[in-house]
């Protein structure tokens, strides 16, 4: 019968030659049990399929291969398929055993090289040379595009969000509730708690360095704080309570565990910054400075939140919370998406930094003397003058080698203001090569470390981040970043501004300072000059503006400088009555020491009821350390600026009992070199009240 034939033709070999189709009685019974059979054996495959189709769907489902942005059809779904393992070029076509679940991918239609090719690969597993069933390859719609790219800004857009809040929250707590301080010290470490079982994200590794460098670098500088404070507002500081006590050591432990999870990062990074406004509303030093610190918090905090949110959006891919229009919940996973999202977050958080020395070389070009007026006539060798005067120049252990070091950078000023200037504006240039992003920031950090040598302005919490940037860098491939991460680290270090804290150091230089310090009295009857660094967390207001002090405010006879002898920072302009009409011309005056200054001088150009409390409350702390069973040195606090133990010998040998009485004065100087020798010229001078210590 022909329906033997058809079988006989189809599922078994050719009839035999000589025979009829379709003849014999027993042709219809042979007929039915073939296909009885097959029947068993489609059945056979299909129970099979459906056993395996967990392990198929696994495999081909996103993080298992890699097709690029090259969609499959899974049955009637057009859900796109995103990998990791095997690269475009070998991606043609997806094709899956109904039986075994094994995956293989093949290049369309190759002249029959197919098989050898998926074997030379190992891609082809148990289909044989059984003919490819087709795949249809759909691209990816507008909408799903478009949600995929905002969604690598997911972590970058996450990391923002405690940029603009951690600042106005410690210092709302520090100075207005400090009665909520316990509760909110421990409420931050339940909450970096509650995280913990998000991990870093294995494509984070260069910013995890960073992060996890920062993070035990604020817990150490933490716990080195300390629990005491120079309590100038008492009130304030038994609203506090114990918090110092406990958030210190809690600081410490986060640091410790940040290794292993980036949420406990935020603890130490908050609390150092918590511990600074502090220090201000308590110990009565309001003007202390953020320089030094904040680009470090912030920095460490932004890249800390993205890794956590990049490390929780991983998390939630795993879950089925998106419709079939948005991409793959599993491509969110994938490693090409992470390391697109880490490389976004990393080069924002270095662009973070970035801004300060790229805002630090606009606030120069934007002077009033014009554009080129730093470079050209700013004084930048006087710095060193300046720091010797304050006691803080590491080389003033030598007054010659100093003097000589002063004239050799004197002499090569100019093109070094211009290589500083260059380097600052053109940074954001680095972002193009891995290569030039770590030469400008080892740069910057010999920059700092020279500036240190030569004036004693020690940028140690900005050392210590370059150098975790370029430790997370070296580990990373030449072409590691995407052409939108470049952009991003770009557009940050030009605009962050708006978001981040960025430094703005431009100012003009002065050989003639106003500068003004404590003296205490011994019980001899002498006169010391007090080391700044005495004030341990406070320190850095005494080599700034302070007790309310800033320049063109009041009536003062005294030159308009700070301590360092800036001119023209923040870009504060003179009133028409003043001697100059702009800081340039202030500038030009007090390069020949030219500018008029009265003597005696009354009243008072700061605020003169503010000294008294806060020495005494600096002596009184000064005092409980001494009796203390461990004393810590005042010289191990990283200082921004430390006083050389060398030039404070007579107060360095002192003992908080030997001192009787303290008073504040204000001097206006003329700083010189001449004959190999540093020569100090007293203009002017303010001396404030007697302020008797109560034994």
């Amino acid at each position: 019968m022909p329906l033997l034939w058809v079988v006989r033709q189809h599922f078994f070999e050719p009839p035999i030659p000589g025979s009829t189709p379709g003849t014999g009685d027993d042709g219809g019974a042979i007929a039915v049990a073939v296909i009885g059979l097959k029947l068993r054996q489609i059945g056979n495959s299909t129970r099979a399929f459906i056993d395996n189709w967990p392990k198929l769907r696994a495999r081909i489902e996103p993080g298992h291969l890699e097709l690029s942005s090259l969609p499959v059809r899974l049955g009637c779904s057009t859900r796109p398929v995103a990998v990791q393992q095997y690269p475009a070029a070998m991606c043609g076509r997806v094709r899956a055993h109904p039986v075994t679940g094994k995956v293989s991918t093949r290049k369309p239609n190759r002249s029959g090289e197919n098989a050898g090719r998926r074997e030379k690969h190992g891609m082809s597993i148990g289909a044989g040379s059984a003919p490819p069933r087709p795949s249809v390859a759909i691209e990816r719609s507008p909408v799903e595009r478009c949600v995929l790219a905002a969604l690598r800004f997911f972590p970058f857009l996450c990391g923002l969000v405690p940029i603009l809040l951690y600042q106005k929250a410690a210092s709302r707590v520090a100075w207005h509730d400090p009665a909520f301080a316990t509760a909110s010290a421990f409420g931050l470490a339940l909450l970096c708690c509650l995280f913990a079982f998000v991990r870093y994200p294995a494509e984070a590794r260069a910013a995890r360095i960073i992060v996890v460098g920062l993070a035990i670098t604020l817990g150490l500088f933490s716990f080195g704080l300390g629990d005491e404070h120079g309590i100038a507002d008492a009130a304030r500081a038994d609203a506090l309570g114990n918090v110092l006590i406990y958030s210190r050591l809690i600081a410490l432990a986060a640091a410790v565990f940040s290794i292993l999870r980036p949420s406990f990062a935020i603890f130490p990074m908050v609390y150092f910054a918590f511990h600074k406004d502090v220090t201000r509303a308590v110990s009565g030093a309001a003007e202390l400075g953020r320089n030094d610190y904040a680009p470090l918090i912030e920095v460490g905090l932004f890249l800390a939140c993205g890794l956590l949110a990049l490390g929780l959006l991983q998390s939630l891919s795993r879950l089925k919370l998106f419709t079939r229009n948005l991409p793959s919940p599993g491509e969110l996973g994938t490693r090409d998406f992470a390391a697109q999202a880490a490389g976004i977050l990393l080069l924002a958080g270095i662009g973070a930094h970035f801004g300060n020395y790229f805002m630090s070389g606009m606030a120069k070009v934007t002077l009033d003397g014009g554009p080129l007026s730093w470079i050209l006539e700013n004084p930048t060798s006087s710095i060193m003058l300046a720091g010797y005067g304050l006691g803080a120049a590491p080389l003033g252990f030598s007054e010659s080698l100093l003097a000589h070091a002063y004239e050799a950078v004197r002499a090569v000023q100019i093109p070094m203001n211009v290589v500083i200037l260059a380097a600052q504006l053109l940074c954001f240039l680095a972002f193009l090569r891995r290569r030039w992003l770590i030469g400008l920031t080892a740069f910057f950090d010999i920059m700092h470390v020279g500036i240190f040598l030569l004036s004693g302005a020690l940028f140690l919490h900005w050392i210590i981040l370059n150098s975790l940037i370029v430790a997370a860098l070296t580990r990373m491939k030449e072409n590691s970043f995407s052409t939108i991460a470049v952009v991003t680290g770009i557009v940050v270090t030009i605009f962050g501004h708006a978001v981040f804290y960025n430094a703005r150091l431009g100012w003009y230089d002065s050989r003639q300072i106003r500068q003004a310090h404590f003296e205490a009295l011994t019980k001899e009857g002498d006169w010391v000059r007090v080391a700044p660094s005495f004030f341990r967390d406070a320190s850095y207001l005494l080599y700034g503006r302070h007790f309310g002090y800033q320049e063109y405010r009041r009536e003062s006879g005294h030159v308009p400088t700070s301590a360092w002898g800036q001119i023209g920072i923040r870009q504060v302009q003179p009133k028409s009555s003043d001697v100059a009409s702009s800081n340039y011309e202030v500038m030009k005056l007090t390069k020949e020491c030219a500018y008029p200054v009265e003597l005696p001088i009354t009243p008072a150009d700061y605020d003169a009821a503010r000294p008294a409390p806060f020495i005494l409350g600096q002596h009184n702390r000064a005092a409980n350390l001494a009796n203390s069973a461990v004393a810590v040195d005042y010289n191990l606090y990283p200082h921004h600026h430390y006083s050389m133990p060398f030039l404070h010998r007579a107060f360095e040998a002192l003992e908080p009992r030997d001192i009787v009485a303290y008073r504040y004065l204000v001097d206006t100087v003329c700083l010189d070199v001449a004959e190999g020798k540093v020569v100090r010229r007293l203009m002017t001078q303010t001396f404030g009240p007697r302020i008797d210590v109560r034994q």
